[in-house]
């Protein structure tokens, strides 16, 4: 064997004993001078990083973060190069038994949505990449208890529809930092400038898409605030007040409600008393399977508007079914859809 590999050898036997226990050096070194006797073909190499043994029992476990719902815990790094993961074990109440409750690969581990009354005991354990899990580290004890009003979210956007005479205000909004959320108060009134009070709390939302229904009247001026609840019973400040306006349903004019007729070249609908963009929009069947949508028209307040139909690759003596829908002026925002009517051709000509 060349005097370079043989170095090269002892070189790579006294970094591995860095990591592992004395035994596994002399085991290393054992192999070694099998190499220098039998040949290096003679000996199988040895398996990547099994030592045998389990990683390092994980140190310095910390909670750095224990409010309003939040556990946030931390530890060193393992450096072991046989490691693999983290194994968490917690119990809730009991200072005794402990339960598998994630695995992680970072050194730091967080949870939402605890009670504040309870306690809650963590231990670790590391996991090599041979499967061995080492022992315990010791335990950290944490109680998110309620400290800090919620926040109010970043963005609240209302959109207010007539849905075939269906009233209602579309709510979208954001959580932000509030993990302890229980819901988002919506309070509404037809007074501008009001102040809540229990009598003007309409829903609490407990999603981030979600809707107000609740007795509207078409048009009406509605005033919004809002404000966040969280688990403990706390509130943030309210909002500042946010206005939905809804409009009343388009109606149609030709054709006529299961009309059969030959082939017609308008629609004929009549405008509401607003300024408005409208459109046609046709289906192939009452479960909205569109075949073909017109360009907008603006109206400015009431009177008949006519609106072109050009899709002539329609089938004769098929039912059609098709719905008025209206725009604020300029955008692509939907105030309101009008019911289906229906009707078939009989002739193109």
């Amino acid at each position: 064997m060349a005097p370079g590999l043989i170095k090269q050898l002892f070189t790579e036997a006294k970094n591995y004993a860095k990591f592992y226990p004395a035994q596994f050096f002399f085991l290393s070194f054992g192999v070694l001078l099998q190499l220098l006797f039998t040949g290096c073909e003679s000996v199988p190499p040895l398996e990547p990083f099994n030592s045998g043994l389990p990683p390092a029992v994980p140190e310095n476990l910390q909670v750095t973060t224990a409010t309003d719902g939040v556990v946030v815990l931390r530890w060193w790094q393992n450096i072991d190069p046989e490691f693999s993961s983290y194994k968490i074990y917690r119990s809730i109440n009991d200072s005794l038994n402990f339960s598998f409750h994630r695995e992680v690969r970072t050194n730091f581990f967080r949870e939402e949505g605890l009670f504040y009354d309870s306690t809650y005991r963590y231990a670790l354990t590391a996991v090599g990449r041979n499967g061995l899990e080492s022992k315990h580290s010791f335990v950290v004890v944490a109680k998110p208890v309620n400290n800090l009003d919620p926040v109010l979210p970043s963005y609240i956007n209302l959109h207010p529809v007539n849905f075939e005479n269906k009233l209602m205000v579309s709510f979208e909004w954001s959580k932000d930092d509030n993990p302890d959320l229980l819901g988002l108060e919506v309070y509404r009134s037809v007074t501008s400038g009001f102040t809540p009070t229990e009598n003007d709390l309409v829903t609490v939302l407990d999603t981030l898409n979600d809707t107000d229904s609740l007795a509207l009247i078409a048009e009406t001026n509605y005033f919004y605030r809002f404000r966040v609840k969280d688990r403990g019973g706390r509130f943030s400040p309210f909002s500042e007040e946010k206005t939905a306006f809804l409009y009343p349903m388009p109606e149609k004019i030709f054709p006529v409600n299961e009309a059969a007729i030959p082939l017609f070249d308008l629609f004929i609908i009549k405008g509401i008393h607003y300024p408005l963009d409208y459109g046609i929009v046709l289906y192939e069947s009452a479960l909205l399977n569109e075949v073909w949508r017109s360009p907008l028209y603006f109206k400015d307040g009431q009177g008949e508007v006519y609106i072109p139909f050009i899709a002539s690759y329609i089938s004769l003596n098929k039912k059609y079914y098709w719905r008025v829908v209206a725009y604020l002026p300029g955008t692509s925002t939907v105030v309101a859809w009008s019911d289906l009517s229906s009707f078939q051709l009989t002739r193109y000509n």
